[in-house]
């Protein structure tokens, strides 16, 4: 769950509390690598309240277990959306590292031909070149999905 702009702050929902107390909204992680970090103290603190459970020598009373449990169960279930936004922040860092499509410079000369075609014949008349050069060579006018261009 990705919780949108438009959602409110919800503690324990779309809201994680670091160790150092501090809460940060899913939507203000704005890297993989700072989700990472977060994700690395919820960790932590899931690890931290499991230890404290296991090793409860009663003194804290029903009160402070079933608090504790609480607790543990609101982490574990953060977990998972964490884990969603680092993915589409790492998808999206993907995206934006792979390096646009490089044209040749006669792919450069061909497009600016085009441009200035449609800017000077009529749509009727271009439409019927294009037409043209797509019976004459139709190999080049297929599109990768099997649809024509």
């Amino acid at each position: 769950m990705s919780a949108s702009s438009a959602e409110r702050p919800i503690r324990g929902v779309n809201v994680v509390v670091l160790s150092n107390g501090q809460e940060v909204h899913f939507d203000d992680i704005t890297t993989a690598a700072e989700g990472q970090t977060i994700l690395d103290d919820l960790d932590g603190s899931i690890l931290a309240i499991e230890d404290q459970i296991t090793f409860d020598d009663g003194r804290g009373g029903p009160v402070w277990r079933k608090r504790a449990e609480m607790a543990l169960k609101k982490k574990r279930r953060q977990r998972p959306s964490l884990q969603q936004r680092i993915g589409e922040l790492r998808r999206a860092e993907k995206r934006a590292a792979q390096p646009e499509p490089i044209t040749s410079h006669k792919d450069a000369k061909r497009k600016a031909f085009i441009e200035a075609a449609e800017e000077m014949l009529t749509p009727e008349v271009f439409t019927e070149v294009w037409a043209r050069a797509a019976e004459r060579q139709p190999a080049a006018f297929v599109v990768a999905d099997g649809g024509g261009a």
